[in-house]
């Protein structure tokens, strides 16, 4: 007779930071959640399995529960959620806003762009965006044909 091999479990997630905590919501397609969590969630500390954090208006009433619900469904853990800290940091949709602002003001303020605007009076800088990095292909070294033969 066979013997059934045993079948490993899949590693459950254990996120280690908010933000990984975000992104296995976004893995696991819970778009509302997710968008409830940037908008809404002000960290004040995080730690595998533990997130306290100020809630701003507007938050869903159940956000806590609904969060600690779906992070024990994922991970396999129970998750303490309190949404009763005190001066958490920016929300992700905060500091999402703040670096586009920065990354503007940066490029406003190139000797560059400055010429060109004042060059074209009237222009404005419209939607930014960030270029892939350009691939390196490798090498190839040339192939001469011998001389000395």
């Amino acid at each position: 007779q066979l013997a059934a091999r045993p079948v490993a479990a899949p590693a459950l997630p254990d996120p280690q930071s908010f933000e990984q905590v975000v992104a296995l919501i976004g893995e696991k397609r819970e778009v509302g959640l997710q968008m409830d969590v940037q908008r809404f969630v002000r960290p004040v500390a995080f730690k595998p399995g533990a997130i306290t954090y100020e809630s701003l208006d507007g938050a869903p009433m159940d956000l806590a529960r609904k969060l600690a619900s779906r992070l024990k469904d994922w991970t396999g853990r129970t998750w303490l959620i309190a949404a009763n800290g005190q001066g958490g940091g920016e929300t992700m949709i905060e500091v999402d806003r703040r670096k586009r602002a920065e990354e503007r003001a940066g490029i406003e303020a190139d000797p560059f762009v400055v010429a060109v605007m004042q060059a074209f009076p009237g222009a404005v800088i419209g939607e930014i965006k960030s270029l892939a990095p350009a691939v390196e292909l490798p090498s190839i070294p040339d192939e001469s044909p011998d001389l000395d033969d």
